[in-house]
Formats: C-alpha cells, structure tokens, sequence
C-alpha cells in the first residue's frame, strides 16, 4: 500500500534496516518475507505443555502440574514469570538427552551401580528413619532418570556421613554403654522430667521418650546427638548439677516458706514446713533450683517447692 506520495512505507522502513541484507530491499523481498512468516508455524506455551503431557517418559505427577499449566494457559492467554520458568525446566528435564537416560535406566533397572549403591546405603539406615524414606524417593526419582538437585545431593552426603561404618559402628558402641551407664541413664530422665514441664524444647524427643516408658520391658536409648544436645547445653548443665547436689535441708528437716516464694499465699509464708522429699523433679534452671516436697503445719496436701523459696525454721524467742 502507498501513502499519499506515492511511496511504500514497508520498502522505506527495510531501506533503513538494509545493514542487515546484502542487496538493497525491494518491495518484492519484503512480501517473500511476509509470506514467509505467514507459514512458519508458531510455538506458543500450548504447543510446548501438549508435548510435554505426551512425552511417554513424563511421569504422573508432572502431567498433572502440566495439564494446570495448559488450563491456567488457555483461560489467560499467558503464564507468569514463573510458570514459564516451571515450563521450561520440564522441557530440560524430558529434552533428548534426559530421556534416553531415562530408558537406560529402565533397560538397566536394579543393576545400574548409582542404584546400587543407593540400595546398599538404604541397607545401612535404620528401618523406619527419616533417612531411610529420603533414600526411597531419591532412588524412585533415579530410576525415572530425574537428576537430583543440589539440595538433594547435600542431604545424600549428609545421610552417607551418617550411616557409614565407622559411624554405625560408633552407634553400636554408644548404645552398648548406655546400659552400663545408669548415672547417665538417670541424667537423661532428669532432662526429660524439666522439658516436660518446659514445652515446647524437645517435646518430640520427650514423647518418644514417654512411649518407650509406657511400654513394658522397652527402654529408650537416645543417640549420642540427642544426649548431647539434651543433656549438655547451659541450662542442661545447671539442672544435672542441682539434681546430684546435697540437699541443703535433708528429708525430716523443719523449714519455713520464704516471704519471697510467689508461688504460695501470704498465709502460709512464716509458717514451719516438713521436708518429706528432695528429689522431686526441677523446673527451673536458676540457682537454687532443687526441688522439694514439704507439709506445711495445719496443711493436709504437700507442696512443691525451690530450695531458694525455704529456709530453716527457727522456733520463736520466748
């Protein structure tokens, strides 16, 4: 079409873009180009998520996210910055390259050596760990020729680390001392007793702890890691020490609640006290923890109580 004086605006538009042609641009070359263009086919996300969802290697959960992908496409016209980048990783992930690993791993199955020495770590796990479900999945994902990511492989080293023989037979060695360790058996319920009171620090480890206990003839045997972490921290450390401490005020002893104990009304501070306990569980981790249990006179119900909350009761001058 001509403008008003008698001119092509296609041919001046080329002619400014002629550096990018050999030859100078002619009407004629500019409509070979349109028609050109007119029959190449175009690509667009549908194209790209059909072939994807008919890719016989793409798994179900990956047909599945892109058939929403197809939906979400055709309802808007258009896919955000990130499931198009969702779009394009699945295309790396069922290009060429990944699918003819993907049928060597079918052709191979069991006997390809990745596989097999994921088989022989899984082995190695205890049966039910978190380690060993991870395991499960990583060989699944592997035998469908999906790579790992980097988060994946960090977790795998982590998990070869673990369960490798020196450190199974460190385990081994660990769990055969602790029967032969009661003081340390015992400083391990003192810590469970003080974070059962204190939740939520620990409370999976508290309820393993509490199962294993209900259960008759079961002990609970923590890993080295969760001893240390339990039974070695700054406040851990606080709490053991009071529990092996000599009582300040032996069973029998005649105490009076402080005038400073919150936790008792004014009415019964002054007033003297029995000790009939010194090994009651501790709650706190401050000085003068050890915990006590006291009959306070004209009382029917113990108490419970700090050893900084009491002090010796001294009869009244005459």
């Amino acid at each position: 079409m001509l403008d008003g004086q008698g001119n092509n605006p296609d041919v001046k538009k080329m002619s400014r873009l002629r550096f990018f042609v050999a030859q100078p641009v002619s009407t004629g070359y500019i409509i070979d180009v349109k028609r050109d263009r007119t029959n190449m086919a175009r690509i667009t996300y549908q194209n790209r998520l059909e072939n994807i969802i008919n890719n016989p290697y793409c798994s179900a959960r990956d047909k599945d996210f892109a058939g929403d992908l197809l939906t979400y496409y055709k309802r808007n016209r258009k896919l955000t910055a990130g499931r198009a980048r969702c779009v394009k990783q699945m295309e790396e992930r069922y290009s060429p390259e990944a699918c003819a690993k993907i049928q060597r791993l079918r052709d191979q199955g069991e006997d390809d050596p990745e596989i097999l020495s994921l088989r022989a770590l899984e082995g190695r796990c205890e049966p039910s760990s978190w380690d060993k479900g991870f395991l499960e999945s990583v060989i699944d994902q592997s035998l469908k020729g999906r790579e790992l990511s980097p988060r994946q492989d960090e977790i795998l080293n982590k998990i070869k680390e673990r369960n490798s023989e020196e450190a199974i037979n460190s385990r081994r060695r660990w769990e055969a001392d602790w029967d032969l360790k009661p003081r340390r058996r015992e400083e391990f319920r003192v810590m469970m007793d003080y974070y059962r009171a204190n939740p939520p620090y620990f409370s999976n480890i508290v309820t393993a702890f509490d199962i294993a206990e209900s259960l008759e003839g079961h002990d609970y045997t923590p890993s080295k890691k969760v001893w240390e972490k339990v039974c070695e921290g700054k406040y851990a450390i606080k709490v053991i020490n009071a529990h092996w401490a000599e009582p300040k005020y032996p069973v029998g002893s005649t105490v009076v609640v402080r005038a400073t104990a919150k936790q008792f009304p004014n009415i019964y501070k002054g007033k003297a006290a029995a000790v009939i306990s010194t090994t009651e569980p501790i709650r706190n981790a401050s000085k003068g923890c050890k915990r006590y249990k006291i009959l306070l006179m004209g009382v029917q119900k113990p108490a419970l109580v700090d050893e900084k909350d009491i002090k010796i009761y001294r009869a009244p001058k005459a």
